[in-house]
C-alpha cells in the first residue's frame, strides 16, 4: 500500500468511511461561519483526504481555523461529518509533530474555562493577542463581524458549579 493510500485509509479511520460517499457538493464549504479564511476550503481538504494528499491536507491553515461548530456535520446531504475529517487531520498533524501555531489561544480558552466555566471573547482575544500580535488583523476582522451581529460577550462572570468545571478540566489535564 502507497503512502497516499495509507494517509487516505487512516482518515478513513479516524473520521468514519462515510467520508468515500463525499459527492464534492460545497455544503460544507457554504455553511462555514469561517470559511472565508480557510483556504483550502472543508469541501477541498476532504478532496485532498480522498485522493490521499497528505501534505496538502496537513500543511494549511483550515484544520486549525475550524470551531466544530458543527453546521457543516448538520448540512451534508450524504451525513459525512467534516469536522471528524478535521479532528483526525488534527490528531495526524500533532501526532507527527505539527504544532497548532494557536496553542497558546487554547491554553487561555482552558484557563478561562476552568476559572470562570464559560469564555468571554473580548479578555480572551486580548490574552492572545499579548504573545501573538501578528493575529491582530485577523481577529480584528473576525471581531468586528461578530459584534455587529451581537455574538460576542464582554462579560467575564462567574457561573454557578464552577467548581465541578474546574474538577473537569483538571482530571483532562491528567490525560
Amino acid at each position: 500500500m502507497t503512502g497516499d493510500e495509507q494517509f487516505k485509509r487512516e482518515v478513513l479511520k479516524l473520521a468514519g468511511e462515510e467520508v468515500l460517499t463525499c459527492m464534492q457538493c460545497g455544503t460544507c464549504s457554504a455553511s462555514c461561519p469561517t470559511a472565508d479564511l480557510m483556504n483550502p476550503s472543508i469541501r477541498k481538504l476532504i478532496k485532498l483526504c480522498l485522493e490521499g494528499k497528505k501534505d496538502e491536507a496537513l500543511h494549511n491553515d483550515t484544520i486549525w481555523l475550524c470551531t466544530s461548530c458543527l453546521l457543516c456535520t448538520v448540512r451534508c446531504p450524504r451525513g459525512i461529518r467534516p469536522k471528524a475529517v478535521v479532528s483526525a487531520l488534527k490528531d495526524i498533524a500533532e501526532r507527527e509533530g505539527q504544532r497548532n501555531k494557536d496553542a497558546a489561544y487554547e491554553k487561555f480558552f482552558l484557563e478561562q474555562i476552568r476559572d470562570y466555566g464559560r469564555i468571554a471573547e473580548l479578555p480572551l482575544t486580548g490574552q492572545f493577542l499579548l504573545v501573538f500580535p501578528q493575529g491582530a488583523v485577523q481577529s480584528m476582522q473576525m471581531g468586528l463581524e461578530l459584534l455587529t451581529k451581537g455574538k460576542i460577550g464582554l462579560e467575564t462572570e462567574r457561573i454557578m458549579g464552577r467548581d465541578e468545571v474546574k474538577r473537569i478540566v483538571e482530571e483532562l489535564r491528567k490525560e
